[in-house]
């Protein structure tokens, strides 16, 4: 019998359509992630994500017109990974305060994300199997 592969769901959100673009085209570039929304305005995002819940990534910038550490705190239980991308290294601490699972600052390399995709894989959302993405 053929199993699935198995594809890990995520969410961006971040007010700068940049940052969204870059990262919609690195999650393209891994075939085991789908991307399933993208938001500019947090809001639109908090009255819309209970829809996704058990996702597996949220992609999530801090410096928003709704800081994305109070998101954070609220999806916390229903987001298997909260990945901060931001660039305020500052925030660091605050991130992990709310239980981030990790953070990256921009600007984001393509290298510097797929290792981190990797990681929170092995460390958060492997069953017995470990899946490494390339």
């Amino acid at each position: 019998m053929k199993y699935a592969e198995k594809r890990y769901s995520c969410v961006i959100i971040d007010d700068e359509f940049s940052s969204v673009n870059l990262i919609k085209e690195y999650i393209a570039q891994i075939p085991k992630l789908v991307l399933l929304k993208t938001f500019i305005n947090p809001r639109e995002a908090l009255a819309e994500l209970p829809v996704y819940e058990g996702l597996d990534f949220l992609f999530l910038d801090i410096n928003m017109q709704v800081s994305g550490l109070d998101i954070a705190r609220i999806l916390r239980d229903h987001v298997k990974c909260i990945i901060f991308i931001t660039g305020h290294p500052e925030n660091a601490l605050a991130a992990f305060g709310v239980n981030a699972d990790d953070f990256i600052v921009k600007p984001i390399a393509f290298d510097n994300f797929l290792t981190v995709i990797n990681r929170q894989i092995i460390k958060n959302l492997s069953d017995s199997n470990i899946h490494r993405l390339k």
